[in-house]
C-alpha cells in the first residue's frame, strides 16, 4: 500500500512541477503565447501563479513566480515522500537544496527530451506543423542556435544537438555532486 501511495503522490507532484517548469520555459524562451498548448499551460498554472506574482515579479523574460512554484512543489513532494517513508531527518536546508536540485534536473530533462523529440520528428515528418512541435522547437532554439554557430551543418545534417546533449549530460552529473558538497 505504501508503494502505491508513494507512486501516486510522486506522479501528481511531478506533473505539477512539470507544468510550472513548462510555464517558466515558455516565457524564458519567448514561445508563442497564442499556441493552444501554451494557452492550456497558462490556464492551468494561473490560479497559483497570479497571487505568487504579487510577491515575486518577473525579471525581463524570466517568470520567477513559476520557477519558485516549481521549487516549492518539488520541496513539498520530497517532504511528503520522506514522511511516508518515515525517513524525514528534519533538515530544512537539505530539503530546500534537494528541491532546487530536482527543479534544475527537471529543466535539463525537459530540454533533453524536447531536443530528442524535435530530432525524431524532423526525420519522420520534416516540415510538419503541429502546435506541440512548434513549442518544442521554440524551447530548444535558444540552446541550439549558439551550438549551430560552433558546429555548422555537415551535408545538411545538424550535429549541434550532440554538443547540447554532451553539455546537458555533464551538468546532470555535476549538479548532484555540487549540491552534495554545498549541503
Amino acid at each position: 500500500m505504501n508503494d502505491a501511495l508513494h507512486y501516486v503522490i510522486r506522479f501528481l507532484f511531478e506533473i505539477a512541477s512539470f507544468l510550472f517548469v513548462a510555464r517558466f520555459l515558455l516565457q524564458a524562451c519567448r514561445a508563442d503565447f497564442y499556441n493552444p498548448i501554451s494557452q492550456g499551460i497558462t490556464k492551468v498554472t494561473d490560479p497559483v501563479l497570479k497571487p505568487l506574482r504579487a510577491m515575486l515579479p518577473g525579471y525581463k523574460n524570466l517568470d520567477i513566480a513559476a520557477f519558485v512554484a516549481a521549487w516549492l512543489t518539488a520541496m513539498l513532494m520530497l517532504f511528503t515522500l520522506t514522511l511516508i517513508a518515515n525517513a524525514y531527518t528534519g533538515s530544512i536546508v537539505a530539503l530546500i537544496g534537494q528541491g532546487l536540485l530536482h527543479v534544475l534536473l527537471l529543466l535539463l530533462s525537459v530540454f533533453k527530451w524536447s531536443i530528442l523529440i524535435v530530432i525524431v520528428v524532423s526525420f519522420i515528418a520534416p516540415g510538419n506543423y503541429h502546435p506541440a512541435l512548434m513549442l518544442l522547437q521554440q524551447i530548444t532554439e535558444p540552446l541550439l542556435a549558439p551550438a549551430r554557430r560552433l558546429i555548422p551543418a555537415l551535408g545538411g545534417i545538424d550535429f549541434s544537438p550532440i554538443l547540447i546533449f554532451l553539455v546537458i549530460g555533464i551538468i546532470e552529473r555535476l549538479l548532484p555532486t555540487l549540491f552534495q558538497a554545498v549541503l
